[in-house]
């Protein structure tokens, strides 16, 4: 008999073992049953547009696990992308306060809840749950370009470039082009020497920043150093062709010497299709006395690329060369009336979201892209 108990021991241990794994795995069913209906349970009352009873459910009734912390994230990001924020921020404040994530889940919570916050221009509270993640390996690159966002967003460009200054641009990214434009914005308040450092500091981050260039034109020029100035200025209509109509009403200072402005002017026409290029080499021939080869320069740029603005410019050369005082009048007529209507025309345009104005913004009111708004090229533009 107690041989026979013996026998039989491990057979009863295993039964025991097999038993138990199969009530584990009843209550997980039983679980995971329990988290589908409450899942469908809310996505119902979410469709049904009753969507705060909806959330109570998610929030109150789906336990936060690995499994469903993916769905609460794209809840949330839902009501953010809908602008209905305060959702959104019910969402993520409840999963920052679980015990149960993990350390990577925890701090993709919290940086989705300052997401929330930067759209609810609550950013304050973002900068509070930002900082302490700047020591953070894992998100201190997502937690600084929000945070240089938001001190963007104030105009505080020290802090706004401290906090981005370490971040390199990955896969097409832009940050050294913001890097430069902030450092510009720095160097508009500061004075002569570190001026002209910031300035060289941000063509070295971007060597295309057209802002960079323009102001360092305008500091050689304050500084009388017209040798610097003008090299800068050939370099720039190499450099940044789609802003040249920026600095022709620099030329002037530049280049006193009306016979070497005309130089330059003509040297970079054959690259640049621009009106206000031909426009001021024809103004230049103008004063010379030379109507008829500044109207054929304006014929040939017309001819190969067409604006409102050259037409105007024709029209006035035309006049100049008309003998018949109606005639001159009503040409000078016309151009006034061309020039009023170029002047209701937007003048810039945001090559990243399609903002137009007739002012420059070096960073797009709309999509705060810097260096996106240029001037608008073509039939009703430069």
């Amino acid at each position: 008999m107690p041989e026979l108990l013996f026998l039989l021991l491990p057979i009863a241990a295993f039964y025991g073992y097999v038993m138990g794994r199969n009530s584990y795995r009843q209550s997980q069913l039983k679980q995971h049953e329990k988290i589908n209906q409450d899942f469908l349970s809310g996505l119902n009352l979410f469709l049904s547009n009753q969507r705060d009873k909806a959330i109570n459910v998610l929030i109150e009734n789906l336990e936060v696990n690995n499994e469903t912390f993916t769905t609460h994230i794209a809840l949330g990001k839902l009501f953010r992308a809908k602008g209905e924020n305060d959702r959104a921020i019910k969402i993520h404040q409840f999963l920052a306060k679980q015990d149960v994530l993990s350390p990577e889940q925890r701090r993709l919570s919290i940086i989705q809840l300052a997401r929330d916050y930067v759209d609810c221009a609550l950013y304050d509270r973002a900068e509070t749950l930002l900082l302490p993640l700047l020591d953070d390996k894992e998100c201190s690159r997502e937690a600084r370009l929000i945070l240089s966002r938001i001190y963007q967003t104030f105009k505080d460009w020290q802090q706004a470039f401290e906090a981005i200054e370490p971040i390199i641009s990955q896969d097409g990214e832009l940050y050294h082009v913001t890097k430069a434009y902030l450092l510009c914005e720095m160097a508009s308040t500061e004075s002569a020497t570190l001026r002209q450092d910031m300035l060289q500091r941000a063509l070295g981050y971007d060597p295309t920043c057209a802002r960079a260039y323009l102001d360092l034109i305008d500091y050689y020029i304050e500084q009388a150093n017209l040798q610097e100035a003008a090299k800068l200025s050939r370099l720039f209509a190499e450099t940044c062709p789609d802003y040249i109509a920026l600095l022709i009403p620099k030329l002037n200072k530049v280049f006193p010497d009306s016979a070497i402005q005309l130089d330059f002017l003509l040297s970079i026409s054959s690259q640049i299709k621009s009106t206000s290029v031909v426009a001021a080499i024809a103004e230049i021939l103008d004063k010379q006395d030379r109507v008829a080869e500044a109207r054929k320069n304006v014929l040939g740029m017309l001819d190969k690329h067409a604006t409102i603005a050259g037409f105007a410019q024709l029209l006035k050369l035309n006049a100049r060369k008309t003998d018949a005082p109606e005639a001159q009048q009503m040409m000078l007529n016309l151009e006034k009336m061309v020039v009023n209507k170029i002047k209701q025309l937007p003048n810039y345009e945001c090559e990243q979201c399609g903002y137009q104005g007739s002012l420059l913004f070096w960073q797009c009111p709309r999509c705060k892209h810097w260096g996106s708004v240029k001037p608008i090229i073509g039939l009703t533009g430069d």
